[in-house]
């Protein structure tokens, strides 16, 4: 019997199809691997750039208008007739071409006044704000009055003319008697306060704001804040014929009282070495006067400048 030769064709295919099964899970394998390993590198590089970025200080840039400045504007309320103060306001980029006429430098305004309500927010300009006060009103302090003296004319000028509202004077008080002849000349009242003096401004660079005394013949009345109690005595001495108010400067930052002796005909006339001996007395007392403001002006100096507004508010951050 003739033996039968084994399936070789068989085996072969049998052998081929493993070989290339193999073959094509050892492909499939290798191309996982890649994208996998594609995948975790493009992970690794969008890591890497967030973490770049994240790392980056980012600059911000603003472009500068050209056509805009700061402008002052307030920060809270302030009522007509109240004096400004830095608390009062703060800057704002404002259009050049919207408010035009506002004001921009703090230097310009403090110390000036709310000539009317200003509300949180407004601008300040000169329809708001003004050197001084338009109606007289405004300025007189609580409590206090104001009265007008006919104390200055071409005749009774002892101040040359050299007064302006808001000074200081010391009111002298003089009697005659029915022919003229001086009797006596006294203080009778102290630091007060000028509200208004009437007459033309000088406008010159040395001048400006110096009421000049008024013609010959054309006498004024100066306009004062005084108690009321000041205001009755000051009517009643003015009614007298033979009486006259005369007043005399003083100096803005003494606001001293001093005790000075009545100057009458009787002890002084013709005793020039008496009135020499009097006013030599005076003169330790002005040194002293002196000396003190100027030690008070450097307390305040060390300390600081203080504010002229009481208690004001604090512009908001």
């Amino acid at each position: 019997m003739k033996k039968k030769s084994p399936p070789y064709a068989i085996i072969v295919a049998v052998v081929l199809g493993l070989v290339t099964i193999a073959l094509f899970w050892h492909w499939k394998t290798v191309q996982d691997q890649k994208s996998a390993d594609a995948i975790t590198q493009a992970t690794a590089d969008l890591q890497t750039q967030i973490d770049q970025l994240k790392a980056q200080k980012q600059v911000t840039v603003q472009e500068t208008p050209t056509n805009m400045r700061n402008v002052l504007y307030a920060t809270q309320p302030v009522d007509a007739g109240v004096k400004i103060s830095p608390a009062f306001f703060e800057k704002h980029e404002t259009p050049t071409d919207v408010l035009p006429d506002a004001y921009t430098d703090q230097n310009d305004i403090v110390g000036f006044y709310a000539i009317r309500r200003i509300e949180k927010g407004d601008p300040l300009t000169p329809r708001n704000i003004g050197k001084s006060l338009p109606y007289m009103s405004q300025r007189i302090s609580p409590g206090m009055r104001a009265i007008s003296l006919p104390v200055f004319n071409a005749e009774l000028n002892d101040t040359g003319g050299f007064i302006v509202d808001g000074d200081r004077v010391d009111l002298l008080y003089t009697t005659t008697t029915l022919d003229n002849f001086i009797i006596k000349t006294q203080f009778v009242m102290q630091n007060l306060q000028v509200l208004y003096v009437p007459g033309p401004q000088i406008k010159t660079d040395k001048t400006d704001g110096i009421t000049p005394a008024p013609p010959p013949g054309d006498p004024i009345a100066v306009t004062f804040e005084v108690t009321p109690e000041q205001a009755q005595a000051l009517v009643f001495m003015s009614q007298v014929k033979q009486g006259k108010f005369s007043m005399i400067l003083r100096a803005r930052k003494d606001d001293s009282e001093i005790k000075v002796k009545s100057f009458d005909a009787e002890t002084y006339a013709g005793n020039f070495d008496k009135v020499q001996r009097m006013t030599d007395k005076s003169i330790p007392k002005v040194e002293a006067i002196a000396a003190k403001i100027e030690e008070e002006e450097k307390i305040q100096a060390a300390q600081g400048t203080t504010n002229e507004t009481p208690n004001p508010t604090p512009p908001s951050p």
